[in-house]
């Protein structure tokens, strides 16, 4: 789903389709704020790899769910292209997760609309999970407007996370159930996905290691960036260290974002100015409980958790619920607490009540070529990202730093 680009280091074209076997390295891909590239340690894109083989029985690749057209995840927009021009049939629009239940009419053009709406509005694919054995909770009521979820397999939906940048996580997956355990390594985590992905989402078999190994390569090499913004440019001109150059070459390390410290030198009213004071406001501004966007965010420059601490975000809560999401109430056993939730997140792996709606923090790069954002997917744009955390993390921002915070992450 390529379209043409401009090369990043050049002022040239170039036509990329995906019948090419590599895609050249820092291809401009146009998203609303700027452009994004993305850079492989292997030499470019190879669509021939086995992250691109339909290694199941559905028709599905990784690349289904993971395009460099959109940072690596997928987007409404593209995903309602795709419907339109399959009507329907393209190989991410399957019964078994891509449908709001497994038991949805797909007969006719305008069944398939109904029962992939999740997909096409949200960019989010079902995740089905049962309730964990001897778990510290108990599931009281399912309001499912599908009719399908019940204890058995709960539904939740779920974006697609970039296949990106994946060297600086410390957690995979949303809820965090394929983090490495003891004495594991990152590849160890991302091949038991790549397994696990292949035999649920592509309802295949057991992946031979060897291919296991291809497809972790090929993701680890990525590193996936803002390279342009309409308004302020090129992200590393004049000093600054947006991009992929950087980002390919930052350690690994706890640390506030310094992408930008050399554009607070820039004309006040400059475009670069404004994101390098949103910059700050990233690293500086406090919420109610005096932490900073900086202080979960904490891998430098990159965005997601150093540690690997998951975090409620509060975007799960029953009053943040939209029609379209199944709700459901659990009782915690020992006190007869009730929840109510749209995803339980990292509790419906450990069984533990501390956990409910706990979610890893996501990195941030490429942010502005992957919307809608959060778990859910529930927030459009990134201003929405903002004014999610001012109403429920207590941040109080004026307009002016609202607008700047949007473009420096924008800028990412």
């Amino acid at each position: 789903m390529l379209a043409a680009c401009v090369v990043d280091d050049d002022a040239t074209t170039d036509s990329v389709t995906e019948s090419d076997l590599t895609v050249p390295d820092r291809i401009w891909v146009p998203n609303a704020f700027g452009a994004s590239a993305t850079l492989s340690a292997e030499n470019g894109v190879d669509t021939d790899s086995a992250f691109f083989a339909d290694l199941g029985t559905n028709g599905r690749t990784c690349g289904d769910c993971h395009s460099l057209a959109t940072g690596w995840s997928v987007t409404p927009l593209q995903l309602q292209l795709r419907f339109a021009l399959s009507q329907g049939h393209d190989a991410i629009f399957r019964l078994n997760d891509g449908a709001t239940s497994p038991r949805a009419a797909v007969a006719t053009f305008e069944d398939r609309r109904t029962a992939y709406r999740m997909l096409l509005d949200r960019g989010t694919i079902r995740v089905g999970m049962p309730m964990p054995a001897n778990a510290e909770f108990e599931l009281v009521t399912v309001d499912d407007p599908y009719g399908y979820a019940s204890a058995a397999e709960l539904s939740l939906f779920r974006r697609p996370l970039p296949a990106a940048n994946l060297r600086f996580n410390a957690v995979v997956m949303w809820d965090g159930r394929e983090t490495p355990a003891a004495g594991a390594t990152l590849h160890d985590a991302l091949a038991h996905q790549a397994n696990g992905a292949t035999m649920g989402h592509a309802q295949g078999i057991a992946v031979e290691p060897g291919l296991l190994d291809e497809i972790v390569g090929f993701e680890v090499a990525l590193t996936n960036a803002q390279v342009v913004s309409f308004t302020a440019g090129r992200l590393d001109g004049a000093a600054g260290r947006g991009g992929l150059t950087a980002l390919a070459e930052q350690p690994v390390v706890q640390g506030p974002m310094t992408l930008f410290d050399a554009w607070t030198t820039q004309p006040v009213a400059s475009d670069r100015a404004a994101i390098a004071r949103g910059q700050v406001v990233f690293n500086t501004a406090l919420d109610s409980a005096g932490g900073t966007c900086s202080g979960c965010h904490n891998v430098a420059n990159v965005g997601t958790r150093f540690d690997g601490r998951l975090f409620n975000a509060r975007v799960s809560k029953p009053e943040l619920r939209k029609p379209e999401q199944p709700l459901y109430t659990f009782r915690r056993i020992s006190t007869g607490e009730l929840r109510s939730t749209t995803d339980p997140g990292r509790a419906l792996v450990t069984g533990l009540w501390a956990d409910m709606d706990r979610f890893k923090v996501p990195g941030l790069r490429a942010l502005a070529a992957r919307p809608p954002y959060f778990h859910d997917g529930s927030a459009g744009t990134i201003e929405a990202v903002v004014r999610h955390y001012e109403a429920q993390l207590g941040f109080v921002l004026s307009d002016g730093q609202r607008t700047d915070l949007v473009a420096f992450l924008a800028a990412l």
